[in-house]
């Protein structure tokens, strides 16, 4: 166990120092901002610009208020970055704990440490910090704790889960009933009572989020999320594309562990999960390195464990050699084509990052000020910062670099500031390295 402690550690040490060289360099994109925005102001909307409004309007995430003192008392989005590496690192000891009754100590180990670097996990990781990056450490610790007969504990990682997003609420009422079910046939009691109570949990919780909590925080049109079913989506495939996308999804999910999950039943408990984002008209749900991949990775790793039980049951003299060759399927996966994308997102910082640094700091703290997405990032503690701006609207600070090549940029906001700057609306107040800080001429 000692040396998965470490092996989390030196996990959530590594994910931490390549998330900072991520922000540094602005290669951070723009969810880190909204989170920043939201968690900062946990008395005084809890919302953030391109939201609209509430978190609460899009999400229930009641997690994030437990954040908000750490984010305030250091003021760093480096916070949420860490504390997302840190929740990635806590899914190597839940599964070690596991796999430990299943099979020797060497192997547990190996297992626990394939977890850590288990593509899709290293993937949810790195991106920028979303709830769904708690939800694989969640959901992992709770199969372990409902495996070892733990149902007090188990139904705090119950409440903990639902906490963390709606849809964990579906995939709570999905394997409560499930649990009950089979505990059920197997005359077991209290297992059967605690899937039934996990699953009205879940389903108290789902309804009084869209009944009660969403109408209260300002929604009362159509949920933004049914998009993602039922409406039009902007990168919607099409042709052999829908199913090949999501073949190539399965796959990437399924071969860094050999395959090993579909050994065993437990396979079950990744189905809500994988049906959520397989469902989706919108391929960015079923892409590795989203944030989305964190609704089935703990449930996908727990059935890794069993799988690899079940070899050590039937083909012990399988059993190592497989999960040597899952762990190195899953490193060269990382190497190779790994979903971080780090040739894309990491380098040292130039002299352009630190004149984008000096540009920022001399928006005064509070005004409005639009940019685009990897600058918004860092002006997550100014509530009124916004990723570019509408036809009819004119922010008091326009943040804008020449080097950037956004489609938003090119379309959309590089015409706007051009027609603002050609009637005289704003004048250049500082320009560095091709950045530029404009300031309306009407205070």
């Amino acid at each position: 166990m000692r040396t998965i402690w470490i092996a989390s550690a030196l996990f959530s040490l590594v994910m931490t120092l390549l998330g900072i060289d991520r922000y540094i360099t602005f290669h951070s994109g723009a969810d880190l901002g909204e989170f920043v925005q939201t968690i900062a102001t946990p008395l005084s909307g809890f919302g953030d610009t391109p939201e609209g409004g509430s978190h609460f309007l899009h999400h229930f995430s009641p997690l994030l208020f437990v954040f908000s003192p750490l984010l305030l008392a250091f003021r760093s989005p480096v916070v949420l970055i860490a504390l997302q590496a840190l929740g990635g690192a806590l899914v190597g000891p839940a599964v070690f704990l596991l796999a430990r009754p299943r099979m020797e100590a060497r192997l547990a180990t190996l297992v626990a440490i394939l977890a850590l670097v288990y593509p899709p996990l290293v993937g949810v990781t790195f991106t920028d910090f979303h709830e769904n990056g708690l939800a694989p450490a969640a959901i992992a610790w709770l199969i372990w704790a409902v495996d070892a007969r733990r149902f007090r504990l188990a139904a705090l990682l119950v409440l903990l889960a639902l906490a963390i997003k709606e849809d964990e609420a579906l995939v709570i009422f999905s394997l409560g009933i499930g649990y009950a079910v089979w505990r059920g046939r197997e005359r077991d009691a209290l297992g059967c009572r605690f899937g039934v109570g996990s699953a009205a949990a879940a389903a108290l919780v789902f309804v009084a989020y869209f009944a009660v909590i969403r109408p209260l925080a300002g929604g009362h049109g159509p949920w933004f999320a049914l998009d993602y079913f039922a409406g039009h989506a902007f990168d919607t495939p099409h042709g052999a594309a829908i199913v090949i996308g999501r073949v190539t999804f399965l796959l990437e999910a399924l071969v860094p562990l050999a395959f090993v999950p579909l050994l065993t039943p437990a396979f079950l408990l990744v189905v809500p999960g994988l049906v959520e984002v397989l469902a989706s008209r919108w391929s960015i749900t079923y892409t590795m390195g989203q944030h989305y991949a964190g609704i089935w990775i703990g449930e996908m790793l727990a059935a890794f464990v069993f799988g690899v039980a079940r070899l050590v049951r039937e083909r012990p003299t399988f059993a190592l050699p497989v999960t040597r060759v899952a762990l190195a399927l899953s490193a060269l996966n990382l190497i190779v084509a790994s979903p971080t994308h780090w040739g894309h997102y990491l380098r040292a910082r130039t002299a352009h990052d630190a004149a984008l640094d000096a540009l920022v700091a001399r928006v005064p703290r509070g005004a409005p000020v639009a940019t685009y997405d990897e600058v918004y990032s860092h002006l997550g503690f100014d509530p009124r910062a916004q990723i570019g701006f509408s036809p009819d609207s004119e922010p008091q600070y326009l943040l804008f670099d020449e080097r950037y090549d956004g489609a938003a940029w090119r379309t959309i906001y590089r015409p706007r500031l051009q027609e603002l700057l050609h009637v005289g609306s704003y004048a250049a107040i500082a320009s560095e390295d091709g950045a530029t800080l404009y300031r309306h001429r009407d205070p």
